[in-house]
């Protein structure tokens, strides 16, 4: 791809670049640069599949003065796509897109328990220099769940033979006539026998992928932090399975008898396997949904400290006569109570507390359909006060307080405007005033 400023440069997401065709014309190789405003509307065109994957919108702005302009206003996804020539159609490089505030999507999922994982597009083939689907993201999930699974000694029958002093209905009296030509072994029969042993085929096939997970993080494309963060359960399974015994495989079968934890472990595993094969086409991680899933995390740190019952994403469902563009029902993030009292949260991955002073309309709409929906939330409440939290990214840990108060019927309720750390270093700080914030 070389080092061409349109192929390397990285947008962010929930965000707008504008490109002029001046700089993009030698970037795209371009024979003929005299028609700006058509390169641009065939480089959309041409690239319809990847800008639709990342859902990028593109468009071209003409100004009266001057040369026209790409621009490219990206949404949810962090991720990585090739970029098609207008001209021609070949393939120039890839398109990345990164965290809109700077933060480190990998350090952080390496201490989450849930993960959001990437999505593939097979039809979207990526070559040269670009940035690499995090695999090893699910290889970190694998390693968690594998620990696991191996506390819960799974076992199964599996056919071995051995060596005994009587015959037997499954005694293998070939190989006996043959071993018997020494008298020594008159009386050592060759019996097949079912046994239940922890080293079976297919744990051997999860073993596997163990080492591929191992292999993985340890490599030099995955973080430092990722790697130091599964360094000692690293350094806990290196040595504790047979590398001569695992058995290589394209995917693991599952089968209706298996526990729970080991459908989940194959599942994983299958993943890997289908990732590790598609690690050159085109991906993306929904980053709005990453958020929602941290903040879960924090909270539910936060109602273990308290003896509180969190809900994750339950449904306040919508009956009746619905039009068809109605709601089927109400999903706050994250609800937690005690005794009565309840905390209604929602996370939303917005600009708002980088933006306290703003006074923008923009911001005042984005602001008002949030706070609308919260309250729609902690109208579901039957406690007479009720509290509600809206979490947003920020530099600092930001706290600010609103009273919403009825004149009507007499019922309030308080508002909590959170802005969080997205660095590791301050999750512990996080969870501390999360903790001071949320009283029962």
């Amino acid at each position: 791809m070389g080092k061409k400023k349109a192929m390397t440069r990285s947008l962010k997401i929930f965000s707008t670049a504008v490109m002029p065709f001046d700089k993009l014309k030698f970037s795209w190789n371009l024979r003929e640069r005299r028609y700006g405003a058509e390169s641009i509307s065939q480089f959309i065109s041409r690239n319809s599949h990847s800008l639709e994957f990342l859902e990028i919108n593109g468009s071209c702005e003409q100004r009266l003065y001057g040369c026209p302009q790409l621009k490219l206003t990206t949404s949810r996804y962090v991720g990585c796509v090739p970029i098609f020539s207008p001209e021609n159609g070949v393939l120039l490089g890839s398109l990345t897109v990164e965290g809109r505030f700077g933060e480190d999507i990998s350090e952080l999922m390496s201490i989450v328990g849930e993960y959001v994982p990437p999505v593939f597009n097979e039809e979207l083939e990526l070559k040269g220099n670009f940035i690499k689907p995090p695999l090893y993201f699910e290889c970190q999930h694998f390693i968690d769940q594998y620990l696991e699974a191996r506390r819960y000694k799974w076992r199964k029958f599996d056919n071995i033979c051995k060596i005994e002093h009587q015959p037997a209905s499954s005694t293998q009296w070939d190989r006996y006539s043959i071993l018997s030509v020494d008298p020594a072994n008159t009386f050592k029969y060759p019996n097949k026998s079912n046994v239940l042993t922890r080293d079976h085929p297919e744990w051997n096939q999860l073993n596997y992928v163990l080492d591929l997970c191992i292999t993985e993080i340890m490599s030099s494309s995955t973080p430092v932090r990722s790697k130091s963060a599964y360094r000692n359960k690293i350094n806990l399974l290196s040595n504790s399975y047979d590398k001569l015994k695992i058995q290589r495989v394209s995917q693991i079968r599952t089968h209706h008898s298996d526990p729970v934890v080991i459908k989940s472990l194959k599942k994983t595993a299958n993943n890997i396997l289908s990732n590790n094969s598609q690690s050159y086409h085109a991906w993306r991680i929904d980053f709005a949904e990453f958020f929602e899933r941290y903040v879960q995390y924090l909270m539910k740190t936060v109602a273990q400290r308290k003896s509180a019952r969190l809900h994750s994403n339950p449904r306040y469902s919508i009956s009746g006569s619905k039009p068809n563009w109605a709601l089927q029902y109400l999903e706050p993030d994250i609800v937690l109570e005690r005794e009565g009292v309840q905390y209604i949260i929602d996370a939303k991955y917005k600009a708002h507390m980088y933006n306290v002073n703003g006074d923008g309309e923009e911001l005042k709409q984005e602001f008002r359909s949030d706070f609308h929906q919260v309250l729609a939330y902690s109208s579901m409440s039957v406690a007479s006060v009720k509290h509600v939290l809206l979490v947003y990214p920020s530099s600092v840990f930001v706290h600010r307080r609103l009273n919403v108060h009825s004149s009507l019927n007499g019922c309030s309720c308080t508002v909590g405007l959170i802005g969080i750390s997205l660095r590791k270093q301050d999750l512990s700080e996080t969870i501390k005033k999360l903790s001071e914030i949320v009283v029962f």
